[in-house]
């Protein structure tokens, strides 16, 4: 990958024009990657590995990806991607950013969570790995998923359904605790995931909730 300046994107390099190819090419190397990354750990994974697992040839391979980085941020987009369409789907986030829409996306991002676990702890493992390009490149696509969230508050909170203060801690703080099966999965192993689930989403809504605040303040 080239250079970047923090803030901007760049795209994963490709010798081939063909868009419907590096799509289709692309979802093998990531599905091979992925288990092997998951398997074995980056490091020791190789790119002679992740060419026999996909099914292509080390040529082949090095026209759709430049390098193991590459295929690095490649994972991590497909991740956060799948994420993003399990909560927002393909709509323009035109949701009326009430409880109940709130309450909809946080259990399908701790559903989500679940089922991408091994996933989501590889990649907090590697995000903050030595190589500064990849780690840029993650947080860029890191910030994106986040400002969904930051969006729907911040609507939530124009239209008097939460009070916040600050939207963009808010919404991390809640992208941590979401994704607290994943991190914190060795000690929540033995733990019915939807009693989980219900526990953190309810702690996120009732921290948000005006009627909560305004309780609060009477009894001051």
């Amino acid at each position: 990958m080239n250079e970047r300046s923090e803030g901007k994107m760049v795209e994963v390099q490709t010798n081939i024009k063909n868009k419907d190819l590096v799509s289709k090419r692309r979802k093998q190397i990531i599905h091979a990657a992925s288990k092997l990354f998951f398997e074995k750990g980056f490091d020791q994974t190789t790119m002679r590995e992740i060419s026999h697992a996909s099914g292509l040839t080390m040529g082949s391979l090095y026209d759709y990806v430049r390098s193991k980085d590459d295929i690095l941020v490649l994972v991590y987009k497909d991740v956060v991607e799948r994420f993003r369409l399990s909560l927002f789907g393909n709509e323009k986030e035109d949701r009326e950013a009430n409880p109940k829409d709130l309450e909809i996306i946080l259990r399908r991002s701790m559903r989500q969570m679940y089922k991408l676990s091994k996933a989501v702890q590889l990649l907090y493992r590697e995000s903050w790995s030595r190589r500064k390009d990849v780690h840029l490149q993650m947080r860029e696509i890191d910030r994106k998923y986040v400002s969904s969230f930051i969006r729907l508050l911040q609507k939530g909170h124009q239209k008097k359904y939460f009070q916040l203060k600050n939207p963009a801690v808010t919404a991390n703080l809640i992208f941590l605790l979401t994704a607290l099966p994943a991190l914190r999965e060795w000690s929540l192993l033995h733990m019915d995931p939807e009693e989980v689930i219900d526990t953190v989403v309810g702690f996120i809504l009732r921290g948000l909730s005006t009627e909560s605040r305004t309780k609060a303040a009477r009894r001051t």
